[in-house]
């Protein structure tokens, strides 16, 4: 018996303020390094290859996880990724960050 994996819900920069405001959601970042050094969601993760294994075994499955790259696209692929390893609550960033910084600049 298959077990039916959970996918990833996007929301918008408005909701993701809202999860900010709240201080209730883990947000991981993964664009480069430079990107990330630049600029980034506050409170922002930079998650990587190097770090991504750890991240994973210290979250818990019922947080809040917002997963987000540039314009929203290669960031479905790893929140899809969390999903799969039973996470629940998995959000991507419509628009990535491209989309958060016309708000926040």
């Amino acid at each position: 018996m298959s077990e039916h994996s959970n996918t990833f819900k996007t929301i918008t920069t408005e909701e993701v303020n809202d999860f900010i405001k709240d201080n209730n959601i883990t947000i991981l970042d993964i664009r480069d390094e430079g990107s990330f050094s630049e600029a980034h969601i506050p409170s922002a993760i930079r998650l990587s290859g190097n770090n991504i294994d750890e991240i994973i075994e210290n979250s818990n499955h019922e947080d809040n996880i917002l997963i987000y790259c540039y314009a929203g696209i290669s960031s479905q692929n790893v929140a899809q990724h969390f999903c799969n390893l039973g996470f629940k609550k998995i959000y991507n960033l419509e628009g990535g960050y491209t989309e958060f910084s016309k708000e926040h600049n």
